[in-house]
């Protein structure tokens, strides 16, 4: 589930934009405007972090953080005092209170998100939560095309929050593209450095709190790995050791892992493949795709990779009568076409403007039911 933030203000302009800012970065917000409210909230909502406004009339956040020390129903839960009240003194009384940070106002988006992710991260109950993803290795499923343009990102999206929705488990989504990130962009996330931070790091310091720390929830509580969209960053596709180790450490937290490779068999991406329980690759019904797709399933085969482990995808771009039919294109490949996506293009195209997933934004739609039918493909695989 999406981590939640109690914002304590008595301002209403600093409720909506902390909120708005929190809300952007995929956690739950619930907000108080007073001290007595806060108590009150933090005991029946309990909320992973608690941003304190220290002056507020009648309890001021220096009191409300004493009460909630002293409840055993509230002394766990982390606390950062916001406040415009700057001097030293201040700050050893907002420690001295049980704040576990303190950040004053005003202060830059990017350094509020800073701030938040560095507090989860040490919190008990996430370390906790972090603990025990460790326990079994999870399903991981990685989507992989030979040509831009057949909508892994937005198989890989939509997949997540499908197996999610449906099947109630845990979820990663793994933007595995840096400087070609557009996961980030569809659901409207400013930061989507998470990758680049950790392709940044030595690999012997990812660590399963370092990803979690740089990984967004979307209110669906699947959570996201996003990659830059900056081209400037496409220098760290290279890092195989970095991909290598953060995919073994991703397959140990989550029932459910979905890798976004992009295209083509880069170097990452055919060491990554090796630690894959299932691939789908995504077709269209065009003669040339058709053809660097089979070369793609021999390769694969060769390396030990069975049909079994392959899925395939038909990606409907246009409408049928300038393309390929389906028993033309399974003749041509070779194999069974596992799902059909129907021309979805104007839907998708809204779903990013929306910044929603198509399969939220039209539930009943025929796209959202192929969806749908291809978790249930993947739940099922093994079995």
């Amino acid at each position: 589930m999406a981590e939640k933030i109690l914002v304590v203000d008595d301002d209403l302009d600093t409720l909506r934009l902390v909120g708005l800012m929190l809300e952007r970065q995929g956690y739950k917000i619930v907000v108080a405007s007073s001290g007595q409210q806060a108590l009150a909230l933090a005991k029946s909502e309990q909320p992973d972090l608690i941003m304190l406004d220290v002056m507020m009339p009648g309890l001021d956040g220096v009191e409300v953080a004493r009460r909630l020390r002293v409840d055993p129903d509230t002394q766990e839960i982390m606390i950062i005092m916001f406040t415009a009240k700057a001097q030293a003194e201040d700050k050893v009384t907002g420690f001295d209170a049980g704040a576990d940070d303190y950040l004053t106002k005003p202060t830059q988006p990017a350094e509020l998100i800073a701030h938040v992710k560095a507090v989860l991260k040490r919190s008990r109950r996430t370390q906790a939560a972090a603990a025990k993803t460790m326990s079994e290795r999870g399903r991981m499923i990685a989507i992989l095309a030979v040509k831009g343009g057949l909508g892994v990102s937005t198989l890989a999206l939509n997949l997540g929050i499908v197996l999610r929705e449906q099947f109630k488990k845990e979820v990663i989504v793994a933007d595995y593209r840096p400087g070609c990130g557009t996961i980030g962009l569809d659901l409207g996330y400013d930061n989507s450095q998470g990758l680049v931070n950790l392709l940044t790091m030595k690999p012997g310091d990812i660590t399963p709190q370092e990803i979690e720390s740089q990984m967004v929830i979307h209110s669906t509580g699947v959570r996201f790995l996003l990659s830059s969209p900056d081209p400037q960053d496409s220098r760290y596709q290279s890092e195989v050791e970095n991909f290598d180790a953060l995919t073994q450490k991703l397959a140990y937290m989550a029932p459910f892992i979905i890798l976004d490779l992009g295209v083509s068999l880069t170097p990452v991406n055919g060491k990554v493949l090796d630690a894959c329980d299932q691939i789908i690759l995504p077709i269209e019904p065009v003669g040339h795709t058709i053809l660097q797709t089979k070369a793609l399933i021999g390769f694969l085969n060769q390396k030990g990779i069975g049909d079994q482990r392959l899925l395939t995808v038909l990606i409907n771009r246009t409408r049928m009568g300038i393309q390929l039919s389906l028993g033309q294109v399974q003749d041509q490949l070779g194999r069974m076409v596992t799902v059909i996506f129907p021309p979805s293009l104007e839907l998708f195209y809204q779903a990013s403007v929306r910044h929603t997933p198509l399969v939220l934004m039209q539930p009943d739609g025929i796209a959202a039911q192929q969806f749908t039918n291809l978790a249930d493909k993947v739940v099922k695989w093994g079995k």
